[in-house]
């Protein structure tokens, strides 16, 4: 595995990076597949096909995806209230076939995959949302 590089445009103080990193696995041909899902990013998903370019101390950066997964990227943010709640969206999420990494104790990356109705799970997040349990952003929609 490869860490592959991501350049990011802040707006209003988000995201608080510039860039960002995921794992990828180099192809035969000298593409990566994307092996975790972004928690910034909007070109790319788990599992899409990408070209990079070689960056001056022999980075990748992010060029362009040349084969889709077809899978969506969604981002959740906890709130307190929520925060006791936060195992079971998640566990209920991953019943329906998402998979999810934490990048602190509230932030979470949700992966969509092609085979999941994307409706479904916004009609989740929408109920928790209005619960006030948590916010919920798009990475990037396929489905």
């Amino acid at each position: 595995m490869e860490k592959l590089f991501f350049r990011l445009v802040i707006t209003d103080d988000y995201p608080p990076v510039s860039s960002e990193s995921v794992w990828a696995e180099r192809l035969a041909s000298g593409a990566f597949i994307v092996r975790n899902i972004p928690f910034y990013s909007k070109d790319a998903c788990l599992d899409d096909e990408v070209l990079a370019k070689p960056g001056t101390d022999g980075e990748h950066y992010f060029e362009r995806v040349t084969t889709s997964s077809g899978n969506s990227t969604i981002r959740i943010i906890f709130f307190d209230a929520g925060k006791p709640h936060i195992s079971a969206v998640l566990a209920s999420l991953v019943n329906i076939g998402c998979t999810w990494e934490g990048m602190s104790e509230h932030f979470f990356s949700v992966n969509v995959p092609v085979e999941v109705s994307l409706d479904e799970v916004i009609e989740k997040l929408v109920v928790w949302e209005e619960k006030g349990w948590l916010d919920y952003e798009y990475g990037l929609l396929r489905q």
